[in-house]
């Protein structure tokens, strides 16, 4: 197995055991605990601060993160960002989050990311949402 292949192998385990601790903080309403968690995962997964990651445009953080899976890793931790921040009834924050995961699927596509199901069902859900939060 080639080095790259391992690494890949490995942020993807460590980040969906992170993921469904997560979840779990959120659905139990421990809104803190999964904001920590949220932040944790980014810099363990990805090695850097979770803000810092926010701080420029999809492009210029996808080019820093370099790898469109680490780059997809982002935008579900950016997307489930966006479902806490709703879940606190802070729409605008929950929009932002969600138009910023979208941007940076599309970052990660650009690179050459195939998309699975659960990235579909993901983009289905970021779409949903921000289309129902719109202005009528």
């Amino acid at each position: 197995m080639s080095i790259r292949k391992d690494y890949i192998e490995r942020l993807i385990e460590q980040f969906a055991a992170a993921l469904v601790r997560l979840l779990a903080a959120r659905r139990e309403k421990r809104y803190d605990d999964a904001a920590r968690l949220l932040r944790a995962t980014a810099l363990d997964t990805l090695g850097m601060e979770y803000e810092a990651l926010l701080m420029v445009d999809a492009s210029s953080t996808a080019r820093l993160l370099g790898e469109p899976s680490r780059v997809k890793v982002l935008a579900r931790l950016v997307a489930e960002d966006g479902d806490l921040h709703e879940a606190q009834d802070a729409p605008e924050t929950a929009a932002s989050r969600f138009r910023y995961a979208l941007a940076l699927y599309a970052q990660a596509q650009a690179m050459g990311a195939a998309l699975e199901d659960d990235d579909t069902t993901v983009l289905t859900r970021l779409r949903s949402r921000l289309d129902s939060s719109a202005p009528t």
